[in-house]
This record gives C-alpha cells, structure tokens and sequence, in this order.
C-alpha cells in the first residue's frame, strides 16, 4: 500500500536545471551576505583608523602646550572622558553589524525551511493523487505533521530571534552604563 504511495519520479531535466539554478541563486546570495558583513566592517575600521590618526594629531598638538605637572593631570583627566565613550561607540557599531549580518542570514534559513517545507507539501499533494483508496488518512497525518512542524519551527523561530536580540541589547546597555559609572569616578 506506502510502496504505491510514494512511485519513483519520472526524471524531468528542467526540473534539474531549476534546482541547480536555485541552488547558485542561494549561494550567490548567501556570499553576498558574507561580502556585505565584512565591507561593514572593514568600512568600520577604516572610519575608527581615520578618527585615531586625527585623533592623535589632536593630542599631540595639546600635549606640545602642557607646560606644567598640573596641566598634565588636567590634560590626562580631559583624555580619559572621550575614550571609554568612543570605545563604547565602536563596540556599539560592531554590534550592530553583526546584528545585521545576523538577521540577513537567519532571513534566508527562515526562507530555506519554508520553501523545503513547501515543497514536502506539494510532494504529499502529488503523493495524494497518486495513492491508492484508503491511504489518504496517511497521507493527511503526514501533512499535518509536517505543518504543524512548520508552524512550531516559526514560532520558535522569531521568539528566540527577539529574545537573543533583547538580551545582547541589554547587555551592551548594561555594559555602557557600568563603563561610564567607572569612568566617571576615575575622573572625580
């Protein structure tokens, strides 16, 4: 009765052709993910390498004019403020990159499982027509088995996406404001 069920398919080329074009059109995007990540980034280091330099023309600049050991503590203490903020502001940056990159690729996995849970379907609905009487009720549990699945995947899915990115969040959150507390006391 199941070995009716689920006949050998007739070999069809197209089909073959459009599943190797899909696949390249899945990894073309998927590289193209990666190559997205690391511009962000390296664009990233780029602009922090250019603010360091300024940055260090500034300093020597200032630190030229210090003519005493008072003006050299203040000068110190006046350095200190920016530092932790702009370190907190690249940490923030690169998280954010990478929260990106994240979501792009967790966006075509999503996409992967539903377009194979799709196909599963369609595969069960051809199964269907095919089957012999009686063996619908077989088929029909397979189906629900492989919706509900899906459902539960989805669900779960989206509420670890949100809770992962609320607990990060949090985290950076907790972080900046314990490195300004510090600093902020290191420079009282």
């Amino acid at each position: 009765m199941f070995k009716d069920l689920f006949k050998a398919p007739q070999f069809n080329p197209s089909q073959f052709a459009d599943f190797g074009q899909a696949n390249l059109d899945k990894s073309l995007r998927f590289t193209n993910i990666a190559l997205s990540s690391v511009e962000r980034l390296v664009n990233l280091q780029i602009g922090i390498t250019r603010d360091l330099i300024a940055e260090h023309a500034e300093t020597t600049k200032a630190l030229s004019g210090v003519k005493d050991v008072q003006g050299l503590v203040a000068f110190q203490r006046q350095l200190a403020q920016p530092s932790v903020e702009k370190s907190l502001s690249v940490a923030r940056n690169v998280f954010d990159a990478a929260s990106a990159t994240q979501q792009e690729l967790n966006s075509l996995i999503e996409e992967q499982v539903l377009e194979f849970n799709k196909n599963l379907l369609a595969t069960l609905d051809k199964a269907t027509a095919n089957a012999p009487a009686g063996s619908g009720v077989a088929v029909n549990a397979l189906r629900n088995v492989v919706e509900t699945a899906s459902n539960t995947y989805d669900a779960v899915s989206k509420t670890s996406q949100k809770i992962a990115s609320e607990l990060v969040s949090a985290t950076v959150n907790a972080a900046e404001a314990g490195a300004k507390v510090v600093n902020t006391k290191a420079t009282a």
